[in-house]
């Protein structure tokens, strides 16, 4: 069966309805996409976080049309799975042993969290965090104040090379189906106390977006 069938999309809809309709030949066309979902990090007590479970009321924290699944016709194949901690910024106070601040906020959370793909009743991702650098992100240097006393320095950092090229491509890609329920969850063995408190995390997919032509 061809890609281009429309009837792959469209639940095999009555072929004499086809002149009827309002989709271009009903041709299907693929753009590259990304599905992304936000989520807080409660310091302290989160253990596991479920990505796209509902629609986000604005952008910033997530793109889904609908819950747990791609709006009919839309499909979807993933490319890459994308996890971005965002910070900001956060002035510490230098302490000896571990340098506690945004940079040890990050190696908590990737060190011991896991990511696992469920795609129907199935998984197929399960990776740990580690392995899923942002690929973007803020960049920059922080100085640290010189002189007799020391108080507090800047400290910031992010999950990986700031490059779009930094990320976890996988070894085959995944295609969701219009209206097939998947959805992401991160996992802790324990809760972590982060530095500065609550800590917001962000799931995205890359891949190509399947989707008729009009």
């Amino acid at each position: 069966m061809s890609m281009n069938d429309p009837g792959i999309y469209t639940g095999f809809y009555p072929k004499e309805y086809r002149d009827y309709n309002t989709q271009y030949g009903g041709k299907i066309e693929a753009i590259g996409w990304k599905w992304w979902d936000t989520q807080t990090y409660t310091s302290g007590t989160t253990t596991s976080l479920p990505q796209w479970f509902n629609v986000r009321a604005t952008p910033d924290l997530g793109n889904m049309e609908v819950a747990f699944q791609l709006a009919a016709p839309k499909a979807f194949l993933i490319r890459a799975i994308r996890v971005y901690v965002k910070q900001r910024p956060l002035m510490v106070s230098p302490v000896s042993g571990t340098a506690l601040g945004v940079f040890d906020n990050i190696s908590q959370l990737i060190n011991t969290g896991t990511f696992i793909l469920t795609v129907g009743n199935k998984q197929y991702t399960f990776d740990p965090l580690w392995c899923l650098p942002a690929g973007g992100g803020a960049v920059g240097s922080m100085a640290m104040a010189t002189g007799i006393a020391i108080s507090n320095y800047a400290d910031f950092a992010t999950n990986g090379i700031a490059d779009p090229r930094a990320v976890n491509t996988l070894s085959k890609p995944l295609f969701i189906g219009p209206q097939i329920n998947f959805n992401g969850l991160m996992q802790w063995p324990a809760a972590l106390t982060l530095q500065g408190g609550n800590t917001t995390i962000c799931v995205l997919l890359d891949g190509d977006l399947l989707r008729p032509v009009q």
